[in-house]
């Protein structure tokens, strides 16, 4: 064991001690560098404990952190403010170089050109949303080519009925067909005229039942509405009037 220790020692002594130095100095510099471009980069105020967090990267150990801080607050580069135990840092403001007006107004002329460009781009991702909102919108080539398929299906189908109906044997005479009309067009007329005389007695008794339920009421007694039979007199009276004799040919109430 005594003649391994020995020949370690034997090693770390073989080292030029100048190197030694020479690699320690380089340590020093590269940690105080690295330090001050840090505080330099944040301009605010950190404790130790941060700064050793933010150089992990570049390997710089607590001892060398405080060591660099000892050397530039010395050197008044950096300045230490102590509260209680915490000690925090900031770069001494006092030697910052400080700018020229023309370096001022250069540099507001480029924040207000960065300031219009962002508002182009803006502007232009605006527009390019909407475009994109608009081809959403729009038919894709699958559906385009798929549109007339359909309709031609659609058609097929409707010529199918068409010839069905044309070759139906079932079909009346156009007699018959006025004949039917002209019977549609009393019905109406007495519709209509009954419909009226059941409203006025309903709405007088209505009034004398100010707080009954109308629609429970007409259920009570068994009373079918137009609505409730699902038929509109206004459907049925458009479709006897689509004829021109209907129109000519007017009914008076029996």
């Amino acid at each position: 064991r005594d003649a391994k220790k020995k020949k370690k020692r034997g090693r770390q002594s073989a080292l030029p001690c100048g190197q030694k130095e020479e690699e320690r100095v380089t340590m020093t510099s590269a940690s105080i560098k690295a330090v001050f471009d840090l505080l330099r980069e944040r301009n605010a105020p950190l404790n130790v404990q941060l700064m050793v967090d933010n150089l992990q990267t570049k390997k710089v150990k607590k001892s060398q952190v405080e060591k660099s801080l000892d050397s530039l607050v010395s050197e008044g580069k950096v300045t230490r403010k102590e509260f209680g135990k915490q000690k925090i840092f900031f770069l001494a403001q006092a030697k910052l170089d400080k700018a020229t007006p023309e370096e001022v107004g250069a540099l507001k002329t480029k924040a207000a050109d960065l300031k219009n460009e962002v508002a182009k781009e803006k502007e232009d991702a605006g527009a390019i949303r909407k475009e994109l909102a608009q081809l959403k919108t729009q038919l894709t080539e699958e559906e385009i080519r798929e549109r007339p398929r359909r309709c031609e299906k659609s058609v097929a189908e409707k010529r199918e009925r068409l010839q069905k109906l044309e070759k139906a044997s079932g079909s009346i005479s156009k007699s018959k067909f006025s004949e039917t009309r002209l019977q549609l067009q009393n019905n109406l007329v007495l519709w209509r005229k009954h419909r009226k005389s059941f409203y006025g007695i309903w709405n007088q008794i209505m009034e004398s039942m100010q707080t009954a339920n109308e629609k429970k009421l007409m259920d009570d007694v068994c009373i079918e509405t137009d609505e409730a039979a699902g038929v509109k007199f206004a459907d049925l009276n458009e479709l006897v009037a689509g004829s021109a004799a209907a129109k000519k040919r007017k009914l008076s109430p029996l």
